[in-house]
């Protein structure tokens, strides 16, 4: 009976043993088998490309190669060595890092390198092949993240990194362009030897969405040809940045800061930064630590993620308020003595203009941005008033753009808006904003009132071009009537055709509405605790008569001797509409005053009868001398193809050979438009104009550059380019 007791007890001993193991903790040993006789590669999903609306490809994918060992298959420390030695040779990799890993007897997969390119892929399977170690090294094909356009729109773009989107719209849509691996699992017997295919499994990957911006390539390259330009003038410290925007959408259609950076190579700086560390030992603590600190801030967005003073630009938002609100009339007058004072500010607060503008309507103190004015329109407006228009304009809150990183902008509440901060906020000091922030709140005054979300996101699609989601605009907010939204562009139109301030924003055949503003750098102080940097910039839309783009570029910084948005972003802003307007469909419009500064191209007219090429310039308005008794052309001055003024064109032909007349190019540098039309004419050459179109406006523009130069020999009827700039301009 005790023997039967004891084996009794051994037989529900050993029952609820088996029952545990094959019952309760099933699932885990049946995962040990599996885990000991299957081997998971994992397959890479391919991401998903990024293209501009018009579908040109800004990121896309190209095959690498990631090479691999299996230790557990490697034989003896011998054959670790050797394939250690071959794979540092052809990969560059150090020995001791591969040999370390071929020595994990259990692991079935050690990196070796990734995205290894295919010349060194070649090699490794010819390694392989050689020496019979296709159990011993794998190589695995994968995908690199390759953007055509290098460093074009890589502030928006951003970059990947081992773990998917690090910046832009890498980082923001990570989730639908990474794609789901896929997964390859063999089965192995007792012995580690392969098992027949029937035990095999194959997980197909899903590659990642497509997502199709609102981006213009066409136009982000025009944005970024004039803001290097502006770079290069101005030597902005803090580098410059620009939006395009489409007002009525927010769909953003370019935006850049520069200096930039390489998206294919974004741990390089470029050539411009890598100056600002030659004061530096390479390779010091104080290099290295500077060399990070740059490259982290070309990575940054600076349109969403900086803040600035937005400086007279804002003062369209407070001169909005009062007309919409009927605090202020356009017939209201203002008398400007060059300052204001403000109870609770024991210092006046000073105009740009310090003799005064005198007395002037509603519509010129804000075209010749009167701060004394503006700080009259604001009391006017009242704090609640105003308060609540702020908030309208989205400057309490972010825009909501699909970017990462949006910063908040800094301001008081309310209950602190006392008359020095009524009267400063009214010109735009002493508060910060994003230049997104900025840019979406005048587009509400160009589109008729409403606060629209700017957005990067076009489309998603897959692999077939199925659309998996759209974007639909979205309108926040009526901030404003169209009635006001349309006195307000047309004042600020007539201060860039007229004599305002922002006419260096003038575009020759369009009506442009624009605003420029200068603002001070309170974070960085001079010794006496004095702010001394400044912000220059310039905000515009247009068609003036039926807004589509607005505008903004604005220079850090300038550390050349002009600091004021009027000369160192409104000629930019001028330049781009000049070539975005047409591109985006928009027809020139001349009035008369206009087609006598429009310009025309000179034509080919090599072996043309004289009397043809003198017909074909009367027609297009060119003046013409003929040297030579041939009957046919054999050379002209100037080229074909070159481009003069209408007004004072001539072409020179030569008929038989003769000598081209020479002359010495007078400088005009300096002088207005009428002076340095009279000197080349008078010299035998032809102009062309750049720059300020409307170069007669107000004081009249000035003569910035000339080129060839003045004192150089050249052809007689050769052209002169000029650059003309208003230079009387503040903000």
């Amino acid at each position: 009976m005790v023997l039967l007791a004891c084996f009794a007890a051994a037989w529900l001993l050993l029952c609820a043993r088996l029952f545990l193991l094959q019952i309760v903790d099933y699932e885990k040993y049946q995962q040990n088998v599996i885990d000991s006789i299957q081997r998971t590669s994992e397959v890479s999903a391919e991401r998903g490309q990024i293209y501009d609306r018009n579908m040109t490809v800004l990121a896309t994918n190209v095959t690498v190669w990631r090479v691999f060992i299996s230790p557990v298959d490697i034989e003896d420390d011998t054959q670790a060595r050797f394939i250690a030695r071959g794979l540092s040779e052809i990969l560059n990799v150090d020995y001791d890092t591969i040999l370390t890993r071929a020595r994990k007897e259990n692991r079935a997969d050690e990196t070796v390198k990734r995205n290894v390119e295919k010349e060194e892929a070649d090699q490794v399977r010819a390694f392989i092949a050689e020496n019979e170690l296709s159990q011993q090294i794998h190589l695995q094909a994968t995908a690199k993240r390759y953007y055509p356009y290098d460093s074009l729109a890589s502030s928006v773009l951003g970059f990947t990194g081992t773990d998917g989107g690090s910046y832009g719209v890498e980082l923001t849509y990570d989730s639908l362009l990474q794609g789901i691996p896929g997964r390859y699992i063999t089965a192995k017997n007792g012995l580690g030897m392969d098992m027949p295919f029937k035990y095999e499994s194959y997980i197909e990957a899903q590659n990642g969405y497509n997502v199709v911006t609102t981006l213009d390539m066409n136009i982000q390259y025009l944005l970024e040809k004039q803001l290097d330009a502006c770079l290069a003038d101005s030597n902005a410290a803090g580098g410059v940045s620009g939006i395009v925007m489409d007002v009525n959408t927010g769909g953003i259609l370019g935006m850049s800061t520069k200096p930039d950076y390489n998206l294919n190579a974004p741990g390089q700086l470029s050539e411009l930064l890598l100056q600002r560390l030659a004061e530096y030992e390479v390779g010091s603590e104080e290099y290295n630590a500077k060399y990070n600190e740059l490259m982290f801030s070309t990575w940054n967005n600076k349109n969403v993620s900086w803040l600035y003073e937005p400086g007279s630009t804002f003062k369209i938002i407070t001169a909005s308020i009062a007309l919409e609100e009927n605090t202020s009339k356009l017939s209201d007058t203002f008398t400007c003595t060059g300052k204001a004072f403000v109870p609770g500010y024991s210092q006046p607060i000073h105009c740009h203009k310090t003799t005064g503008h005198g007395t002037q309507n509603f519509a010129r103190a804000l075209q010749q941005s009167c701060n004394p004015a503006l700080i009259a329109i604001n009391e006017r407006n009242g704090r609640e008033l105003f308060w609540e228009y702020f908030n309208a304009f989205g400057y309490t809150g972010k825009t909501g753009v699909d970017m990462p990183g949006e910063a908040s902008g800094l301001y008081v509440g309310v209950e602190q808006l006392n008359a020095v901060e009524m009267a400063v906020y009214s010109f735009g000091q002493t508060f910060k904003v994003t230049p997104l922030q900025q840019l979406t709140a005048i587009a509400a005054v160009a589109n008729g009132g409403k606060l629209v979300t700017p957005h990067i996101l076009e489309k998603v699609t897959d692999e077939k071009n199925n659309v998996i989601e759209s974007y639909e605009t979205k309108v926040r907010r009526q901030v404003l009537s169209e009635a006001t939204c349309t006195t307000m562009t047309n004042i600020l139109e007539e201060g860039v055709s007229g004599d305002g301030g922002a006419k260096n924003a003038y575009v020759l055949g369009y009506k442009v509405a624009a605003k420029t503003g200068t603002s001070q750098v309170r974070d960085i102080l001079d010794e006496n605790g004095q702010s001394y940097l400044h912000v220059g910039s310039c905000v515009a839309f247009a068609p003036a008569d039926d807004p589509q783009v607005a505008v903004l570029i604005l220079c850090d910084q300038p550390m050349n001797s002009n600091i004021y948005g009027s000369i160192v972003a409104a000629p930019y802003v001028s330049d781009l509409l000049e070539e975005v307007l047409p591109y985006i469909g928009i027809e020139r419009s001349y009035t008369a005053e206009e087609e006598a500064r429009m310009q025309v191209n000179v034509w080919d007219y090599s072996g043309f009868t004289v009397e043809s090429a003198i017909l074909n310039c009367r027609n297009q308005g060119l003046k013409y001398e003929v040297v030579g008794n041939g009957t046919k052309v054999v050379s002209q001055v100037p080229r074909g193809g070159s481009q003069v003024l209408m007004s004072t064109g001539k072409v020179i032909f030569y008929t038989d050979g003769s000598a081209e007349l020479e002359g010495t190019i007078p400088s005009v540098v300096g002088l207005n438009a009428t002076q340095a039309n009279a000197r080349l004419t008078n010299a035998g050459f032809n102009i062309k104009v750049e720059g300020a179109q409307n170069y007669e406006s107000g004081a009249g523009a000035k003569v910035v550059e000339q080129l060839p130069a003045g004192g150089e020999k050249a052809a007689k009827g050769s052209v002169v380019t000029v650059r003309f700039m208003h230079v009387d301009g503040t903000d």
